[in-house]
């Protein structure tokens, strides 16, 4: 998995003590010094995270004056721009996974699954079905599809929680990028049934095809959120 970069962990550092509630919305932040001192980190690797938090709306620097927190700072509960896997953004959305029905079975696929992987319908694939719960009730449901060749050591009775560490450390495959298509999950839909989503609840869904860092395609997935719980977004910078 790639290393997330100093001044990132630094700028989730300063969200942390933000949510904690050392900042105050719309008054000066410490002098830079200072911040990085709080932080344990440079100089340097602080002022390249007031740039990213000066990117997302969050910090504004007056000149002569200092840096401020933004009154009531636009906050990016998940961005699809990054690569997560959906217990990160259940986590990014402030909600406590408690339980998840995991179901593994290993069968042939449909069409447009084959045409993903450029491979017959009849080939096995590993087909991972998990429905993920909090103390609202259902938050998830989703469908993995994983090539048999590359799951090797998989056991359908006991199948991974997290199929991203899964190929990393037991196949050492990595996931490079993905690309992600959104769509309204219809009534009836198995995934969405599956969430029983209280009265006036919608939900939304992501199919999302994965490859490794070669650009091979690797791992399909399908995923239907609760709309209630969930808000994403995606940051668009000017080049």
């Amino acid at each position: 998995m790639k290393q997330k970069s100093s001044a990132l962990c630094a700028k989730e550092m300063f969200l942390s003590l933000y949510d904690a509630g050392e900042f105050e919305a719309g008054k000066k932040i410490p002098s830079e010094m200072q911040m990085a001192q709080c932080l344990g980190v440079s100089r340097m690797t602080w002022r390249k995270a007031v740039d990213l938090l000066q990117r997302d709306g969050i910090l504004v620097s007056k000149h002569g004056s200092g840096t401020y927190l933004v009154e009531n700072p636009p906050r990016i509960i998940n961005d699809l721009a990054q690569l997560q896997s959906i217990s990160v953004m259940i986590a990014n959305a402030g909600i406590q996974e408690r339980t998840s029905d995991i179901t593994c079975t290993l069968r042939p696929i449909s069409k447009e699954i084959a045409q993903f992987f450029e491979t017959e319908q009849d080939e096995p694939f590993f087909v991972i079905e998990r429905v993920r719960h909090a103390d609202l009730g259902a938050i998830c449901a989703s469908v993995s599809y994983l090539p048999q060749k590359y799951a090797s050591t998989l056991d359908v009775n006991n199948p991974p929680h997290s199929l991203f560490s899964y190929l990393e450390q037991e196949q050492g495959i990595q996931i490079g990028h993905a690309l992600t298509d959104l769509f309204i999950p219809p009534s009836g839909e198995h995934l969405r049934t599956l969430l029983h989503l209280p009265q006036g609840c919608d939900a939304f869904g992501f199919r999302q095809s994965h490859f490794d860092t070669r650009g091979n395609p690797i791992l399909y997935s399908i995923d239907c959120l609760r709309s209630d719980l969930f808000r994403f977004t995606i940051m668009r910078t000017r080049p």
